[in-house]
Formats: C-alpha cells, sequence, structure tokens
C-alpha cells in the first residue's frame, strides 16, 4: 500500500440480498423485509440495513490488505448519511491517508478514509479504518 492510494468496489444490491442479509445478521427491521410496509415510508421501498453497507466496506480493507500481508483492523468509524436501495450502483471507496511503522503492536499501522457513494452522487457513508500489516 502506498499513500493516496485509492481502491474501490462496486456493488448492486438486489432486495433479495437485503432481505439475505438482514435476516443473516438478525436484524428485524420491516425497511429490510416486509416491502409493503417499506413502500409506505419516506425510503418508498426497501433499504438496506446500515450493517449492510458497513460489511462491505470493512470487508474492502481485509480483502485490498491480505494479498501484499497479513493483517487485522483494529478501529473502524463510519458515519452513515443515507439508505442503500435496491439495484442502485454503489461505489465504496478507500484512500490510505498514512502509513506508520509501530513496534507495539508491531507491524504497520495503515489508516485510510472511506466513502460509498450510490448512482447520482447520492452519499451513504463516510468511514475511517486503521489496520495493521504484519
Amino acid at each position: 500500500m502506498e499513500i493516496g492510494e485509492t481502491f474501490e468496489r462496486r456493488v448492486r444490491l438486489t432486495k433479495d440480498d437485503i432481505r439475505r442479509f438482514a435476516a443473516d445478521v438478525g436484524d428485524t427491521n420491516p425497511l429490510h423485509h416486509d416491502e409493503a410496509y417499506a413502500d409506505s415510508t419516506r425510503f418508498g421501498g426497501l433499504i438496506a440495513s446500515g450493517a449492510h453497507s458497513v460489511a462491505i466496506a470493512i470487508a474492502m480493507c481485509g480483502a485490498r490488505a491480505t494479498p501484499e500481508a497479513p493483517g487485522v483492523g483494529l478501529e473502524f468509524g463510519f458515519t452513515l448519511l443515507g439508505a442503500a436501495k435496491p439495484d442502485d450502483e454503489i461505489t465504496f471507496r478507500w484512500t490510505v491517508e498514512s502509513l506508520e511503522p509501530s513496534e507495539r503492536p508491531r507491524g504497520t499501522i495503515v489508516r485510510m478514509n472511506g466513502e460509498a457513494v450510490a448512482e447520482g452522487d447520492r452519499p451513504l457513508l463516510r468511514a475511517t479504518a486503521k489496520l495493521l500489516m504484519f
């Protein structure tokens, strides 16, 4: 990894993806399961749980770091800004902000800033990450 490096992933969640993830993590909010209910809300239909977007963002960090060196996530911070809707193309993006050698814990501390943006530049989340690469 290098300072300033950016990596991204584009995702398109289906209604089934949204329902399945929410069920798998035990999120019973009807906005993620009940289409009739969700249609009657300000969202106008099903939306992905915040945990779904956060999980994709976190997984990207591990997927990017692991081919270079083993590592673990130390800290993540998220601000949820909007709802991910079915069939929107969502771009998740991380930028490496700093690389710091560390003796305790031993390795390299990687700090990143991230975001997720839906079609039409609609912001979904802002994020920070701190990883330890061995």
